[in-house]
C-alpha cells in the first residue's frame, strides 16, 4: 500500500509524457505536410497515407497533391479530408479519383475542384457516397464527366436543390440516362437545362418521375427528344413537355380557329 503513491506519481508523469509525445509528433507532422512536395507525396504507403490528419492536409501546399496516388486515395481517412480545399483538390491527378471510397462522404466545400476528368474517373462505390453539400459545391464543368454508372448509383434525393439547369446541361446523354425516379422527382426550373439528346435516352422511371413544373421548363425545340425516344413511355411524355403544356384554354382556341378556318391542319 506504501507504493501506491509512487505507482500514481509514475502514471501521472508516464501520462504527461506520453501526451507530450503526441503533441510534439503532431508538430513534427504539420511541420512536415507544410513542405511537403509532389515527389515525397507519391513515396508514401498506405500507413502515411491512413494516419493524414485534418491539419496535416490544411498546410499542404496544393502543388503537392499532384503526387497522390489511387492506392493512397484509398486510405485517406475520412474526418481528416475535411481540411483539404478546393484549390489542392483540382491539383490532384484525374485518376487519383478512382481511389475515394466512402471516406468521400466527409468532403464538402471542397467539392468545388473537382474536375470533368477527376469526376469521370470515380468508382459507383464512391459516387453512391456523395453527399449534398459536395453536389452543391461542384462546379458544372465537372459533370461533364459523370458516367452513366456514378450517376445510377447516386444517394436518393440526393440532388434535390443543389442542381442547377446548367449543371444538367453539361452531362453526357450516356450519364442522363443514369438518372432514376428518385434524382428528378423534386426538379423544377432546372429541367431548363436538359438538351434535345439527353432526352431520347432518358429511362422509363426518370421519365415517369418528371413534374409539371420540370416538364413546363423545357423548350418545346427540346421536348422533341421525348418522341425521338425508343422507349413508349417516353415517348408518352412528349405530350406534356414544354411552356404550354396542359395548359387551359390553348387547346379551346384552336377549335375555335379551326372552325372559322382561320388555321388550317
Amino acid at each position: 500500500n506504501r507504493d501506491l503513491p509512487e505507482m500514481a506519481t509514475f502514471r501521472r508523469i508516464h501520462t504527461g509524457l506520453c501526451i507530450l509525445g503526441a503533441l510534439s509528433l503532431a508538430a513534427a507532422q504539420k511541420q512536415n505536410c507544410s513542405n511537403a512536395t509532389a515527389g515525397d507525396v507519391a513515396k508514401m504507403n498506405a500507413y502515411w497515407c491512413r494516419a493524414m490528419t485534418m491539419d496535416c492536409f490544411a498546410t499542404m501546399p496544393a502543388h503537392a497533391f499532384k503526387g497522390f496516388t489511387k492506392s493512397c486515395v484509398a486510405n485517406f481517412d475520412g474526418t481528416a479530408i475535411q481540411g483539404i480545399t478546393a484549390e489542392q483538390i483540382k491539383e490532384m491527378p484525374g485518376d487519383s479519383f478512382a481511389g475515394w471510397q466512402s471516406n468521400i462522404e466527409y468532403m464538402g466545400p471542397a467539392c468545388a475542384g473537382f474536375t470533368e476528368t477527376q469526376a469521370g474517373n470515380m468508382t459507383e462505390y464512391a459516387c453512391g457516397a456523395m453527399g449534398i453539400d459536395c453536389f452543391t459545391a461542384m462546379k458544372s464543368d465537372a459533370y461533364a464527366g459523370f458516367t452513366k454508372e456514378c450517376v445510377g448509383n447516386w444517394r436518393d434525393n440526393e440532388l434535390g436543390g443543389s442542381v442547377t439547369a446548367k449543371d444538367l446541361a453539361k452531362m453526357s446523354p450516356s450519364a442522363v440516362a443514369g438518372l432514376n425516379d428518385h434524382d428528378v422527382s423534386s426538379w423544377g426550373v432546372e429541367c431548363a437545362g436538359f438538351r434535345k439528346s439527353q432526352l431520347q435516352g432518358m429511362s422509363d422511371e426518370a421519365c415517369v418521375a418528371l413534374t409539371p413544373d420540370c416538364l413546363g421548363s423545357i423548350s418545346n425545340k427540346t421536348c422533341s427528344g421525348f418522341l425521338e425516344s425508343k422507349s413508349v413511355t417516353c415517348q408518352g411524355i412528349y405530350s406534356m413537355c414544354g411552356p404550354n403544356a396542359g395548359t387551359p384554354g390553348i387547346e379551346c382556341v384552336v377549335r375555335v380557329d379551326l372552325e372559322h378556318g382561320i388555321l388550317s391542319e
